[in-house]
């Protein structure tokens, strides 16, 4: 788009995806076919070289109840995540991928895109969603309607500063890092086994 080093960020910042900032101020064109392609230059990656497959998070994902629907929720597009998926060899334990496009491009720190994502899968009872993120922002969002959210990690996505109790107030209901436990969330998957 020849935009200056930084303005993709600052565009993300007031606008809540760059994607969307782009649109707003008229640096892509408003079609289909124009945000497909800034959707596919973006997502160009190297995924398979960036992207091991993950054991652990296989397991926890085997261990879960697999009668509890699953869904990868992203701001990204449907093909990179399938891509993702793959290389992390996790694609076949979710349902569907809900994608920036499947919700009208609005950003996941709004309410606007988890009532999107709700209505996709089906779900009327806010209560029913565990939501799992990297961003503060977007777990305040989950919050606000009603799911029951995970701040995964130990570094703020949205600051790069580490993640307290302390510095970010509405992460105090949250435990950095805790993904591979999720299993104490959602009920497992149990086998009843007899002995003979």
């Amino acid at each position: 788009a020849g935009l200056p080093e930084g303005a993709a960020y600052q565009l993300y910042k007031k606008h809540g995806t760059a994607l969307r900032g782009l649109l707003a101020e008229g640096h892509i064109e408003h079609c289909d076919e124009a945000i497909d392609q800034y959707l596919k230059d973006v997502h160009d990656l190297p995924i398979h070289d960036l992207l091991d497959p993950d054991k652990e998070l296989q397991q926890m994902l085997e261990d879960m109840d697999p009668t509890i629907p699953k869904f990868v929720f992203t701001a990204s597009a449907r093909h990179h995540a399938e891509r993702c998926l793959q290389a992390l060899g996790v694609h076949g334990y979710f349902e569907d991928i809900i994608d920036v496009r499947s919700v009208g491009l609005v950003t996941k720190h709004s309410d606007e895109a988890f009532r999107a994502a709700m209505k996709i899968a089906g779900v009327k009872d806010p209560e029913a969603c565990v939501f799992l993120d990297d961003s503060i922002k977007n777990i305040e969002a989950a919050r606000r309607i009603g799911w029951r959210s995970i701040l995964v990690g130990r570094v703020g996505r949205d600051c790069g500063k580490p993640i307290t109790n302390r510095s970010n107030p509405p992460a105090s209901r949250s435990a950095p890092g805790v993904i591979f436990h999720l299993t104490h969330v959602i009920p497992v998957q149990t086998i009843e086994t007899t002995s003979r």
